[in-house]
């Protein structure tokens, strides 16, 4: 007769060990996915994520999606590219969310291998998209045009130090330019001081004038 000592015993009655890595959930919606596009809201003065059903050839959404971003930058006095760069330095850390974020030692943004702006505009947009139309979560689409706002937002309020290096991050980060040397901002991507006009902040100044004409009519 066998006999099974008790440590042996004890050890076929234990459950299996799971494995550590988690197999996500299959998830089935039984609505249609809306369709999403990145247009530039001109009375806020924002770029904004939209639902545009009219537009259903990829291809098209992801190229007029650029292209509102670059409508979008072309508002200000300095070069898109420069603001691209600086969308590229906002977005383009493991902390982000995917597809951009990622573990330390290889985040999300090491896939992208372009050598130019309108490249690496191409992947911010394509990527994100992409992310939404495999998973349905707009997290990236959001974070990107959030990246595109701030991009503009600093620049208006004129931080020049801060704009430089973020826009160094972006371009070293999108290696187009080497980490271990010393860089040079060329003329085209310098800053360029300016203030944000009445008409893009949408926001109603009281003038002197004003003032009068208000206080005419209270007498």
């Amino acid at each position: 007769m066998l006999t099974l000592t008790t440590e042996l015993a004890s050890d076929m009655v234990q459950p299996p060990i799971q494995p550590a890595v988690n197999i996500d959930r299959i998830m089935i919606y039984t609505h249609q996915q809306s369709t999403l596009l990145l247009t530039e809201d001109v009375p806020s003065g924002t770029l904004t994520v939209s639902i545009c059903e009219s537009e259903k050839s990829r291809p098209s959404i992801i190229r007029k999606s650029s292209s509102a971003i670059q409508s979008f930058f072309s508002n200000s006095k300095v070069s898109p590219s420069r603001l691209i760069y600086i969308t590229a330095g906002l977005a383009f850390d493991p902390a982000s969310p995917k597809p951009f974020g990622g573990p330390k030692t290889h985040p999300g943004y090491v896939e992208y291998d372009g050598t130019t702006v309108a490249s690496l505009l191409q992947y911010l947009v394509e990527s994100s998209f992409k992310r939404y139309w495999a998973c349905r979560g707009r997290e990236a689409l959001d974070f990107v045009a959030s990246c595109v706002n701030r991009a503009r937002k600093l620049h208006y309020a004129g931080n020049a130090d801060i704009l430089n290096e973020l826009m160094l991050k972006g371009m070293k980060k999108a290696g187009h330019i080497a980490w271990n040397k010393s860089a040079t901002i060329p003329e085209a991507l310098q800053h360029r001081q300016e203030v944000q006009s009445d008409e893009q902040t949408n926001e109603v100044q009281f003038t002197p004038r004003l003032s009068r004409i208000k206080h005419v009519f209270k007498k």
